[in-house]
């Protein structure tokens, strides 16, 4: 009791001493004070609102001085503050796992980006990815890398990481149940990445809302779904989905990607991590969610969710009983489903919201597949699929491309100058 009453009184004086702080640079230091306690003492957070943390905050961000106004952006981005959305609705994007079969993921960016005009990072409000489509939520939406650059990147992953001679892959299968060297995979994460946290890129007013998806699974059953998240919820506002916003951006990653047979489960604190895709390896429902959390009265303008490529073998065989193998097999089918969630998406959700664009490929491709042919057979397939549905990406820019009303830029107006000045009649002060 005594330690959460000392918290609190922290919390009021820090907040007190940023309302009385004149100086620029007293200012920024004093705000990055309160981000750390903040960091460390989530739960003080309603203590900090209470305070009116938010107006004052809000007046900061109004000043000429950009390294202000980055502290500022994380300091409301762990209080839970959401800025309005970019359209007249939320624009999602959702890209599922699948190794280096995301390079099918690419192709419909690139078709989207050509048909808007507009970066992926500018076209959407929210990002999430599992696994793979993590990696390629956190180039795009976090570091703003151009798609073909992307590209580049992503086939260099797959024949860096997914090298390796099958006696050794072998041998490691046994010892640690992961066929390629988890450590490498985690060197490279980090230099590609630095140390930085997933709240920091709240930072750049740039970034959208991006999250990736990992699998808890030392909790018991069922398994849980984490996200690791670059913004935080509202106090007061739950999701059913577990997370943070207080781990590094390799560490989302690493966790998110960590398949089964594939790389080593990874341990975070006191949780076991696996990959997102165990769970949701199409997380378009989680994301719908974590967007009604955040924007709570904003209707949904566009969901695009993206596959890494579907193949459906031949049909019934004659057998009356099956392989053990078999067996493992369909289980982790059924698992790592994406169709499902499309199904059900696809009825719920309201007409010329919802896009799902998922290739049917030519051959089974593995996702540790790192054979140029195979990736650029891959390509074709998804070129193909494309053409073929060229209409449906159309009409998937034309609603992305859609701007806010007159009627709704005057309400987001007055809503900030309210959020800014308490709530009170603030005509007086403009």
């Amino acid at each position: 009791i005594i330690a959460r009453v000392s918290i609190d009184n922290r919390t009021r004086a820090l907040v007190q001493a940023l309302r009385r702080s004149s100086n620029r640079r007293v200012c920024i230091s004093r705000v990055e004070e309160l981000t750390y306690h903040l960091l460390e003492f989530p739960e003080s957070r309603g203590v900090a609102i209470k305070e009116k943390l938010i107006p004052c905050l809000l007046r900061l961000r109004q000043a000429n001085d950009e390294s202000l106004q980055a502290a500022v952006r994380e300091t409301l981005a762990i209080i839970g503050y959401t800025d309005p959305v970019k359209g007249w609705g939320i624009r999602v994007l959702t890209i599922d796992g699948g190794g280096t079969r995301g390079l099918v993921a690419l192709q419909t960016l690139r078709k989207l980006e050509e048909l808007t005009g507009k970066p992926v990072h500018q076209l959407f409000d929210y990002i999430c990815g599992v696994s793979t489509g993590a990696i390629l939520a956190f180039m795009l939406g976090l570091f703003h890398i151009p798609l073909d650059d992307c590209e580049e990147l992503y086939r260099k992953l797959g024949s860096d990481v997914f090298k390796q001679n099958v006696i050794v892959g072998t041998v490691k299968m046994g010892w640690s149940h992961a066929f390629y060297d988890s450590d490498i995979w985690e060197k490279m994460l980090k230099e590609k990445m630095g140390s930085n946290l997933m709240i920091e890129t709240a930072r750049n007013s740039k970034c959208p809302k991006v999250a990736a998806v990992s699998t808890i699974v030392n909790r018991g059953t069922p398994l849980k779904a984490f996200v690791f998240r670059n913004y935080n919820h509202f106090p007061g506002v739950k999701s059913h989905y577990i997370g943070g916003c207080q781990y590094k951006l390799w560490q989302a990653i690493r966790a998110s990607s960590a398949a089964p047979g594939y790389f080593q489960e990874y341990v975070l604190g006191n949780d076991l991590h696996q990959d997102g895709g165990l769970l949701l390896n199409n997380p378009s429902a989680l994301a719908v969610h974590e967007c009604k959390c955040l924007w709570p009265n904003v209707p949904l303008q566009c969901l695009v969710s993206l596959g890494t490529g579907r193949y459906e073998s031949e049909g019934k065989t004659n057998v009356t009983y099956t392989s053990l193998k078999a067996k493992l097999t369909n289980v982790i089918n059924s698992a790592t489903d994406t169709e499902e969630v499309h199904t059900m998406l696809d009825a719920l959700l309201p007409p010329d919201t919802y896009f799902r664009f998922n290739p049917l490929m030519n051959e089974d491709i593995p996702l540790d597949e790192s054979r140029k042919e195979k990736l650029n057979q891959l390509q074709t397939d998804g070129i193909r699929y494309l053409e073929r549905n060229e209409e449906k990406l159309r009409k998937a820019a034309k609603i992305l491309t859609q701007e806010k009303t007159t009627l709704q830029r005057l309400q987001d107006w007055i809503r900030l100058k309210a959020d800014m000045y308490e709530g009170l009649p603030f005509l007086s002060k403009l």
